[in-house]
């Protein structure tokens, strides 16, 4: 198995093993993502591992692959460490995602907490990811998931960054009905 492929299993399995599952943080009630389960089930989600070359590229590449990729609602685009202290690749991320909002696509930057990254050099640190997701069902989601308690023990800021401001620029930059909330 090559380097690229165990990266892409051990992501899945962060996947079925993290984020899928009921977490203490949300007393054992909610996973960190309530959704995710579901879509593993319907073979909805997939992983693009990052070989070389410029990051940018790459993440474009993935997140416009997606939206033609039948099926697949959810990419996650996995990189070393050091690929999130890249200069400009939030700020590149969040171009990108003017450009994909109208297309129904929306980008987020994350960490893959609880992993260490195989990538050379990268010190025991967990991988940098870049999440692509349907627009329109997060939304939908994040909707659904205001009428629970899911929410609640999010600090202020955490939820104007996360929730609040993928509304605002999806209300700022959509072109069609599908991505409303």
């Amino acid at each position: 198995m090559t380097l690229h492929e165990q990266i892409e299993k051990e992501i899945m399995q962060w996947i079925k093993e993290f984020i899928v599952v009921p977490n203490e943080f949300y007393d054992g009630k909610f996973a960190p993502c309530p959704y995710a389960h579901a879509a593993l089930l319907a073979r909805a989600v997939d992983v693009a591992v990052w070989r070389s070359g410029d990051p940018r590229h790459f993440i474009r590449e993935q997140a416009s692959t997606m939206r033609d990729s039948a099926g697949i609602q959810t990419r996650v685009i996995v990189f070393p460490p050091r690929v999130q202290w890249s200069l400009g690749i939030s700020d590149f991320v969040d171009t990108l995602n003017t450009e994909l909002i109208p297309g129904d696509t929306f980008l987020n930057t994350g960490v893959a907490k609880t992993t260490n990254s195989l990538y050379p050099g990268s010190a025991g640190q967990p991988y940098f990811i870049v999440v692509v997701n349907s627009l329109a069902a997060v939304l939908r989601g994040a909707k659904s998931l205001q009428k629970t308690n899911y929410y609640d023990k999010w600090p202020a800021a955490h939820r104007r960054i996360v929730v609040d401001r993928r509304a605002d620029l999806a209300e700022r930059y959509k072109q069609s009905k599908d991505t409303r909330i």
